[in-house]
């Protein structure tokens, strides 16, 4: 269900930037990026899952690396033992610059991995896992192929996020999906959009009028489905910027009143 925009762009300052949106269990407890891995130290940041200890989406310093998972649908058997963590692929990923190789004992995935020569993407379908770097450009991933258009959300909202302006750093200021005319300064006047958002505006202001849909709606990217009897929807907004020495990570929490009330909108349903 999560939903990635990235943009590869290969030479610039900051060459790869994408924003993330988490889908989860509304009731999976969480926490929000920190250095929550102490064997990892200081450096490897990331959104905490309390239940299986893993992260979905992590970055690191030194050097800047940044990997985030997306779930697939598909549903394999259970290997013996049980399923490991896919959370520990974004952990890997960012702190050791490690991709899964053989047959992952994860649940089916997708995982966007990053640093300063590009991304990568590695999907792992429960017969088969590949890995393929992203080609210069946008790309919106999803629980299929990359930029996969027989996924509605992607069919609708990939060819508005190529055609505006990518984001070429980290946002410079605060993060909400608020309309930025309705969060006055401190001396009461609006402020410039520009100084909070910067380059990342026209991206932020297609995800603004995306939630203008219904959660339920199949092109929606700040969703909620019922799967399998148990409502997920999109917790959480990420932006993150990587250059060759620094990894920027903005995040948002979306069920804590910022933007969209994920857990009033599934508690009225």
């Amino acid at each position: 269900m999560c939903t990635v925009v990235v943009s590869v762009a290969p030479g610039q300052e900051w060459p790869v930037v994408f924003l993330g949106l988490r889908d989860e269990s509304a009731d999976r407890p969480w926490d929000p990026p920190a250095a929550w891995w102490p064997e990892l130290g200081d450096r490897v940041e990331g959104l905490h899952d309390r239940e299986a200890g893993g992260a979905w989406l992590a970055t690191a310093s030194g050097p800047a690396r940044a990997a985030v998972v997306l779930n697939r649908r598909e549903q394999p058997a259970a290997p013996a033992g049980g399923w490991h963590t896919r959370g520990s692929l974004p952990l890997d990923a960012a702190s050791a610059g490690r991709l899964p190789t053989g047959r992952p004992l994860t649940r089916t995935f997708n995982l966007l991995s990053a640093d300063a020569s590009g991304a990568v993407h590695t999907s792992w379908d429960g017969e088969r896992l590949s890995s393929a770097p992203l080609a210069a450009g946008v790309h919106v991933l999803t629980h299929g192929a990359p930029d996969d258009e027989s996924v509605p959300r992607v069919a609708r909202w990939a060819p508005r996020f190529r055609a505006a302006a990518a984001p070429t750093g980290p946002l410079p200021g605060p993060m909400s999906l608020d309309a930025p005319a309705a969060r006055p300064g401190h001396d009461g006047r609006a402020p410039d959009p520009d100084d909070r958002e910067g380059s990342w505006r026209p991206w932020l202001d297609l995800l603004r009028e995306s939630s203008a849909l219904a959660l339920s709606d199949d092109e929606a990217l700040v969703r909620a489905d019922l799967l399998q009897g148990t409502w997920f929807g999109s917790l959480s907004l990420s932006v993150v910027a990587l250059s060759a020495d620094r990894v920027a990570h903005e995040h948002l929490r979306l069920d804590a009143g910022s933007g969209v009330d994920l857990p009033g909108a599934l508690a009225a349903r």
